[in-house]
């Protein structure tokens, strides 16, 4: 009992630590293809100058409103269940989220002329939910580590992923 007691706080260290990397790897790893997708579809429309065009590619508002279901930034978002919806298959990105078309939508962003890029800024919680009303009672989750030891916390982030191609547009 006395071994069991002493090896339980790093013995649960090591599963939510397991459990924390999984979920920041598939949550990143889905951002990541959004966004490739994105800049892909981008690179062959011809007026990206044009909003329309850029919501067009989005599928959503610069700041994470649903707008067109069939984009493909949209359309990955929703097949890894990363929106507010319905088990997360369709709706808006958390408060929080942005998606970028670049440089227009970011006049700060300076990109080689002729390509363009896509950015998607997704805020990451590790116990709970980012949409309000679904956030978890007990905040932010640490791993106590014995008497007079600091908590291990796991720290929510925003995940943030840019992708570029060149515009494949003939005039």
């Amino acid at each position: 009992m006395i071994e069991f007691a002493l090896c339980i706080p790093l013995l649960m260290l090591f599963i939510f630590g397991i459990i924390y990397f999984g979920r920041t790897f598939y949550t990143k790893q889905i951002v990541t293809m959004s966004v490739q997708e994105g800049a892909r579809m981008a690179c062959r429309l011809p007026d990206l100058s044009n909003s329309v065009s850029r919501d067009y590619v989005r599928g959503f508002t610069v700041t994470g409103q649903a707008l067109n279901s069939n984009s493909p930034i949209y359309q990955a978002l929703a097949a890894g269940h990363l929106l507010s919806g319905p088990q997360g298959s369709s709706g808006d990105l958390p408060p929080g989220s942005t998606v970028s078309i670049l440089p227009w939508d970011d006049g700060s962003v300076a990109l080689p002329a002729g390509t363009v890029g896509v950015r998607i800024q997704y805020p990451f919680v590790f116990i709970g939910s980012a949409f309000p009303g679904n956030q978890s009672p007990h905040g932010q989750m640490n791993v106590w580590m014995g008497p007079g030891g600091p908590p291990v916390p796991f720290l929510d982030t925003v995940i943030t992923e840019q992708a570029v191609a060149t515009q494949e547009v003939v005039y």
